[in-house]
């Protein structure tokens, strides 16, 4: 008997230990706030006599105007030897949707979704759905915190009624490279990534991407033929970084391909990340598109505020016909401060260009080449912290498009301008 009882109490401890060895975390944010903006797109050559200048404006209580409101739940086990394994879920969803059913945006769509392995000493090995490299490296460099305001010429973003870039002045947001998810590509789906731990201040991060599909079939085929061939999803990403006491450095480089063989030669391409809605943190995969991307930053704290520099480029080619490509590059500054340990404020300000694709004819062969196109924006905002998890904000931004030149008679408008300003309530849990 008291062999018995001893034995439960052992099966018992063993079994607490366990328990207390694998942990689940829920996490999320949620973000309100009163969100309003003014749109303004000037149209060049005939149209400017017929149709003159285009305004929009707009207020409403939306979501998300800081941070993008979210739920996930994140976990380890530990495996012993300094291994564990972990995984994070996680989903966004907007409070003021007006969908009914949850498996449409923008109510609801993937953030991250992965599982993987880590070591201590060494890093994680991670695979499914989780941010690209340049997202990370943006993450922890950016002076505004990477809120989803306009102003930001890394991080573009445009909330609010009035509309996003370009589609209050008769045209396509992606003619004025002001649209949301233009900088950069914010995750990946099919993505296995390698993060070191940190040696020395260096930290490293690599990424592939696999999700590829190539048959053969009896009947012959070709480009568009439908029959065989490849329908390819891949790519790749690298991250440096490198800390050394208050500088912090970051150097980063990522590609995404998506290469069919039903495509045409004229079949238009779609940037990784993008969709008919615009929400940039949606992880899609591109269409018939070579995506290149580059973000390097670097900060420094100074004790009264922490000043940032960064860069970003990205340029996206037709996979099946070089002559289409898409460009777009920007560099900004600002700075970040406590006035006090509540009140946190920050201010930045970023030039750019942008260089929209050519027209598609028939033959493949542009039609008209467009020229580069001048970007500039500003974005202020503060924080009063209320506590830990919570915060009232204020944020302005703006941001504008000038001296495009386009050769088409019917080409898009030649300056656009937009502000856009919020105040709300932002908990994190």
């Amino acid at each position: 008997m008291k062999k018995s009882l001893l034995a439960l109490a052992a099966l018992s401890a063993i079994a607490g230990a366990a328990q207390a060895q694998s942990s689940v975390t829920v996490y999320g944010i949620l973000d309100m706030g009163l969100i309003g903006g003014n749109t303004r797109g000037t149209q060049g050559g005939a149209y400017n006599t017929t149709t003159g200048p285009i305004n929009s404006t707009g207020l409403g209580v939306l979501q998300s105007g800081q941070s993008t409101s979210r739920l996930g739940f994140k976990g380890n086990e530990d495996l012993g030897g300094g291994t564990s394994a972990v995984f994070t879920i996680e989903v966004a969803f907007a409070p003021s949707a007006t969908t009914t059913a949850l498996s449409q945006t923008p109510f609801y769509y993937t953030r991250q979704a992965f599982v993987g392995v880590k070591k201590n000493g060494v890093g994680s090995l991670l695979a499914g759905t989780q941010n690209t490299p340049i997202y990370d490296a943006v993450l922890t460099s950016d002076p505004s915190g990477v809120n989803n305001m306009a102003g930001n010429l890394v991080t573009l973003g445009t909330p609010g009624p009035q509309g996003q870039a370009g589609a209050s002045a008769g045209g396509s947001a992606s003619q004025y490279g002001l649209a949301n998810n233009t900088g950069y590509n914010t995750r990946v789906a099919n993505a296995l990534q390698f993060k070191s731990d940190t040696f020395s201040g260096f930290g490293a991060r690599a990424m592939v991407v696999a999700n590829n599909a190539n048959s053969t079939a009896t009947t012959q085929g070709g480009a568009a033929a439908g029959v065989g061939g490849q329908n390819n999803v891949n790519g790749y990403g690298l991250g440096l970084d490198y800390t050394w006491n208050k500088l912090n450095v970051t150097a980063n480089a990522q590609q995404f391909n998506a290469v069919s063989n039903a495509n045409l030669s004229n079949t238009p391409d779609q940037f990784f990340g993008s969709s008919a809605t615009a929400v940039s943190s949606l992880a899609s995969p591109g269409v018939n598109i070579r995506d290149a991307g580059q973000y390097a930053a670097v900060n420094y704290d100074f004790g009264i505020l922490k000043a940032f520099y960064q860069y970003v480029n990205r340029k996206g080619t037709q996979a099946n016909n070089a002559n289409y490509y898409t460009k777009y590059s920007a560099n900004q500054i600002g700075v970040n401060a406590y006035v006090t340990p509540a009140v946190q404020v920050w201010v930045s300000t970023a030039i750019g260009k942008y260089q929209p694709q050519g027209a598609y004819s028939t033959t493949g062969a542009p039609t008209y080449t467009p020229g580069s196109t001048n970007l500039n924006g500003f974005q202020l905002g503060s924080n009063y912290w209320l506590s830990k998890r919570t915060n009232l904000y204020a944020i302005y931004g703006q941001m504008a498009q000038s001296n495009q030149a386009m050769t088409s008679a019917t080409g898009p408008t030649s300056a656009y301008n937009m502000n856009n300003y919020a105040v709300g309530v932002r908990h994190t849990f």
